[in-house]
């Protein structure tokens, strides 16, 4: 089993290899409620501007649960493959209202 790290950084390659460059960078900051450090996850979209020639990236989805990122990646993945995307994680349902992503919506086109 390859851990989380492992598997983002997996999907990561492919996607770049594939054209579709994608950033993966974590913020943190201290919750007083919870009286420990928490993590954010954010996943962005390389976008070159043409004008300036200049890249900059644009997010495409944040969490605070590393699995949903590596989720989220699994079913880009699978649309930029032509796939159906499989709903059959226990955590889609959740996933997908926390969010409220179309994944389809997030293709650049």
């Amino acid at each position: 089993m390859a851990s989380r790290k492992g598997m983002i950084n997996t999907f990561q390659l492919a996607f770049n290899q594939a054209g579709y460059p994608i950033l993966y960078h974590t913020t943190q900051f201290y919750s007083m409620r919870q009286h420990r450090p928490v993590t954010q996850y954010h996943l962005k979209w390389v976008v070159v501007d043409r004008e300036t020639n200049r890249s900059q990236g644009v997010e495409i989805f944040n969490t605070y649960y590393q699995m949903w990122i590596i989720f989220f990646l699994r079913d880009l993945w699978d649309c930029i493959n032509n796939r159906p995307i499989d709903t059959s994680n226990p955590y889609w349902e959740a996933y997908k209202k926390k969010h409220n992503i179309v994944i389809e919506d997030v293709m650049l086109k």
